[in-house]
């Protein structure tokens, strides 16, 4: 729509006409007429007929659910997301920023740190056969119920203040060497498995599986560099609400912070990580490595 009217594709969609949309979708669904161009999604389509500052994507896949300029966290999960803008690989901070707590949803502090923890935590829980959503019962009723009490006001200014307490947890998880009952993940998987898990490993084995993942999109082509993990310029440099600066997204200052706590550069898990989270790597994938020696 935002191409046909802005001259850039005479598509026949306009905001606002919705009497021709159904018909829209089975064409999408069919690959006929505009239908054909529609299916290869945002990013297809950009490529071809311009505007890709508004072809509002991540790595291709168009955005979930939410508006990261109200959510900025939010937004670097989408941009850092392995599989581009899906709201569970990316971390669903947003349960943080507004839908479950209300931590400043556009201050950067703090993000980085949440927004790592958060994606190894729906991470382990997925590897596990949990359904992700159960994540949302980690946060104690009490402080969704009461968002205004001193408590719960607490314990958010804590959250946008924890990422050296998350980075050193994370470098040393025998630290997490404990299970708590807010956290029931290693406690039921002990009880299916008959392992030992506490939550440094759940964490571990959430890191392990988000490494994996990345190396992966490495070896088929992911490309690596500063395009690799991004937003729509519409999202980082214009404004959602007009003169208020913080309704848009940071990223690049979250992102080097993300980078810090991944121990990634450039959006590559360095080797060094990689063996730290427990990747087992072949050598012939150590040859073309572009972070082998890192």
């Amino acid at each position: 729509m935002e191409l046909c009217e802005k001259g850039m594709w005479d598509c026949g969609l306009n905001f606002g006409e919705t009497d021709n949309l159904s018909q829209v979708f089975e064409d999408i669904a069919y690959r006929r007429g505009i239908g054909d161009e529609l299916a290869n999604g945002t990013r297809k389509m950009s490529e071809k007929f311009g505007g890709k500052e508004f072809a509002i994507n991540a790595k291709g896949l168009e955005l979930a659910a939410y508006e990261p300029r109200g959510a900025v966290g939010h937004g670097l999960g989408y941009a850092t997301s392995n599989r581009g803008g899906c709201h569970l690989n990316a971390g669903y901070l947003v349960v943080l920023e507004g839908l479950g707590l209300n931590i400043d949803a556009y201050t950067p502090k703090g993000k980085a740190g949440l927004v790592v923890t958060f994606q190894n935590v729906m991470e382990g829980a997925s590897a596990a056969g949990f359904c992700v959503f159960t994540s949302y019962a980690i946060l104690p009723y009490f402080l969704v119920a009461r968002p205004t009490s001193l408590l719960t006001r607490a314990v958010q200014t804590v959250l946008k203040y924890s990422t050296p307490i998350i980075l050193i947890a994370s470098r040393f998880p025998k630290i997490l060497h404990l299970n708590i009952p807010l956290v029931q993940y290693p406690r039921v998987y002990n009880a299916a498995t008959g392992a030992h898990f506490k939550i440094g490993d759940f964490l571990r084995n959430g890191e392990l599986g988000y490494n994996t993942e990345r190396l992966a999109n490495i070896i088929l082509g992911l490309p690596v560099g500063e395009d690799t993990d991004t937003l729509p310029k519409r999202l980082t440099d214009e404004e959602q609400v007009p003169g208020d600066k913080r309704t848009k997204v940071p990223l690049d200052k979250m992102k080097k912070s993300y980078y810090l706590m991944r121990g990634w550069k450039d959006g590559a898990p360095t080797m060094k990580t990689l063996k730290k989270v427990g990747v087992r790597i072949p050598d012939c994938i150590k040859e073309v490595y572009p972070y082998g020696k890192g």
